[in-house]
């Protein structure tokens, strides 16, 4: 069983994420009903087999860490929720007022097109949110760093993150569908490729995915990016690994998993549980900046 899921689960996934979008634009479905019960498909389908088949007992998730993660939930939903809110006026206006370069490409053009746009902002926002320099950089990692805090990484944990990052990340979505002119048809295949790799992306789950790794961020290259080793800590894409590939900062072992997940120095940051102090932190004046060892020209970046 154990194998089946290693080398069967991921391309199943995939087939039925596929599957899902082309009936439903075939059949002309509710979008949002569709995203919605496919998202949670995914959740529960990736929780359970993650319960039952954990890569390390150690990360899998307890009753403690699952209550450090509502916390977060509950905050970062209704971020989400109104940004996509507002954004959803922007576009009601937008869209009578000018017509989407992309109105009327094909659904895989339009896909595409949005997917490579939005993963190159998210790329550098993410990033530099790792790298940066200066009081932006260093407010940039205050920010995220609540998603690297936890020591364990499983499907539920990607819900870990700062408000303030819930909220850009959000923008960098909404923006690019509304002003490339996205289909609904595209921005559905969109969204539900974007929620797979996230979901997927943080899977405690022994899967492989071969040579899709030079195509999509997954389990097996973004568990790098939590690793404590900073020379492994890389792979800034969200949903495919093409810019990571172009601006040199992909990093695939086959096979391998880091040692250990979380950031160095974890005793000069709080406690990942410690929700105030940790959504707090962009707003306080003395904080250690993660090291890396890939900036915007390949050169090694120290503490700010």
């Amino acid at each position: 069983m154990r194998k089946i899921i290693t080398n069967a689960l991921y391309p199943t996934l995939l087939i039925i994420v596929f599957a899902i979008i082309f009936l439903a634009i075939k059949f002309n479905y509710d979008y949002k009903i569709v995203y919605a019960a496919t998202t949670v498909f995914l959740i529960f389908t990736l929780m359970i087999v993650e319960t039952f088949f954990p890569l390390n007992k150690e990360w899998k998730m307890t009753g403690k860490s699952f209550l450090r993660d509502l916390k977060y939930i509950l905050i970062d939903a209704p971020t989400i929720a109104l940004t996509k809110t507002l954004f959803g006026l922007v576009a009601i206006w937008y869209s009578q007022n000018h017509i989407g370069y992309f109105s009327n490409s094909s659904i895989f053009i339009s896909t595409l097109v949005f997917l490579l746009v939005f993963e190159f902002f998210q790329y550098w926002y993410h990033r530099l949110s790792h790298t940066g320099k200066g009081t932006i950089g260093r407010f940039l990692w205050r920010v995220h760093v609540a998603h690297h805090l936890p020591d364990k990484v499983y499907v539920v944990m990607h819900a870990v993150f700062n408000p303030i990052n819930a909220f850009i990340t959000a923008t960098i979505i909404q923006l690019p569908l509304i002003l490339l002119g996205i289909p609904p048809e595209a921005a559905l295949a969109a969204t539900l490729m974007i929620d797979l790799q996230s979901l997927v992306s943080h899977f405690n789950v022994n899967i492989r995915a071969g040579f899709l790794n030079y195509v999509f961020i997954g389990t097996e290259t973004h568990r790098y990016h939590h690793s404590v080793n900073i020379d492994e800590a890389r792979n800034y894409g969200n949903t495919l690994a093409i810019w990571d590939i172009v601006f040199g900062s992909f990093y695939y072992k086959p096979g391998m998993v880091p040692e250990k997940l979380g950031i160095e120095h974890s005793d000069e940051y709080p406690k990942s549980e410690h929700l105030l102090d940790v959504v707090s932190l962009p707003f306080k004046s003395k904080m250690v900046h993660r090291k890396s060892t890939v900036n915007s020209i390949n050169q090694p970046v120290g503490e700010n």
